[in-house]
Order: C-alpha cells, then structure tokens, then sequence
C-alpha cells in the first residue's frame, strides 16, 4: 500500500503544476512523470507513466482515490483512462484530444471509406439525403456493469438519423464462428467473453431503442453479394436498391 508521505509528494507536485500552467484543465498522468522522478517520488519511468498508474490502480481498488484530489478517471470498456485536473474543477465533458491511440485513429481514419459497416452507412446517407451521426451513443443505452463495480459504458449505435428517430446497426457474419476465434474469446470488462457480450448488447440495443422512439434497422452482410471472405462485393446500384428496399418508410422517389 502506498504510505501517505508518498501520496503528499504526489499531491504536492501536481498541485505545483497547475501553480505554474494556470492556462492547463487536464492532463495525461504520464506527462508529469519527469516531475515526479525530479521530486524523487519514482526513480524511472516505465512504459509511459506505469508507476503512478500503478498507484491510481491501487487507490481505485481500495475506494481511496479521493487520497489525490486531482485525478479524473475516464473509464470505458476496455480501459481506464488516468488524467490530472486542477483541485475541484468540474469533471471535463470530452474526450481528451490526445487521449486516442494514434495508431489505432491511423487505421480508423485509412479505413473509414473501405470498410463495410462505412459504406453501407454511405449508402443509407444518400438514401436519406443525411448524414448520419456515427457512433452516436444515448444515455439511456448502457452497456453491463464493469468489474469495479461503479461504472457502465454507453453503448454506441454505429448510425443515427436524429430527424427520423432511426438508428442504423452492421453486423458481419464471419466464416469462422466467432465463438471459436481467439479474439472473441477474450473476456470483457464485465467478465463474460466478448462473442457473448455482442449476442447481449445487440439484443440490449433492440430492446431499448424503441422504448425511447427510436426506430432500428438492422444491415448484415448477408444482405449483399459477398466474397470468400464474407466482405461485400461492391456493386452500388444493386446495393442502393438493397438499402432503398430496407429504407422505405423513411424516403420516397422525387
């Protein structure tokens, strides 16, 4: 357990961080790792700020984070993201604009007009004459407790049209099952495998969307002409008529 003169130094050089960067609200906790190795809290630092996550972790665990008045943890399925904050300021409202892992965005950004849960959004965008809000994530709309115990993730729908109260889900049907591949073996936050978890917030989705007005439609690639590898065979006209078919409450021909 870490003693209380280590957690005053931790404090103490926080605090003089926003002392000395009154302009500063928030800070990754791997960033004032040279100050504290300075102050002779830590004497390295291991993979970019482990030390005084290992802490936080610690503190967390045992319900004491409030030992350190300036963190702000931003918890989401995966992971628990560390930040600092000046001494009672408001919890922050985004995302922190260096938080995303830059290689992860990489392939996000090179992906995002190849992939099929894109491109079939692409297409609903032109059906509707709209732009979709990807990714787009309700309050109402909670993923399972995590293992601590304290917090749930929102749960994102991959389009929404807000004029139409219609959100828009993919799923792809793998030709491995996903219950056999390693990848969706793997146990979330909430303790379950991840192949079982999808089956559940899928089911989570359907459910809840229309209590709250919200119309569902769902696309697979099953719907379209696929390849050996389930990927969709891209051909947009007979694509368009597909999404026009699924879409018919929502447009009408001009």
């Amino acid at each position: 357990m870490t003693d209380k003169t280590t957690i005053d130094q931790i404090n103490k050089v926080i605090e003089d961080y926003f002392t000395n960067n009154t302009s500063a609200t928030q800070i990754p906790v791997k960033e004032l790792m040279p100050a504290f190795i300075a102050a002779g809290i830590f004497t390295k630092d291991i993979k970019k700020g482990h030390p005084i996550r290992k802490i936080l972790r610690e503190l967390d665990k045992n319900n004491e984070l409030q030992q350190i008045p300036f963190v702000y943890a931003e918890r989401r399925e995966e992971n628990t993201y560390w930040y600092f904050i000046p001494k009672n300021a408001p919890k922050p409202t985004a995302i922190y604009k260096q938080d995303e892992n830059v290689s992860q965005q990489k392939e996000i950004f090179a992906s995002r007009n190849i992939n099929d849960e894109n491109y079939v959004i692409d297409l609903c965008d032109k059906v509707l004459e709209q732009k979709a809000a990807r990714q787009k994530k309700f309050t109402f709309l909670l993923g399972d407790m995590h293992k601590n115990g304290k917090s749930k993730t929102e749960l994102p729908v991959d389009a929404y049209y807000d004029d139409f109260k219609l959100a828009i889900e993919y799923t792809k049907q793998h030709v491995e099952s996903e219950s056999s591949s390693k990848r969706y073996q793997k146990e979330t936050v909430s303790g379950m495998p991840r192949s079982e978890q999808r089956l559940r917030y899928a089911a989570r989705i359907a459910k809840t969307l229309p209590v709250h007005g919200i119309n569902l439609i769902s696309f697979s690639n099953t719907d379209f002409s696929c390849d050996e590898k389930n990927n969709i065979i891209r051909n947009e006209a007979n694509d368009l008529k597909i999404v026009k078919k699924a879409l018919k409450d929502y447009w009408s021909e001009k």
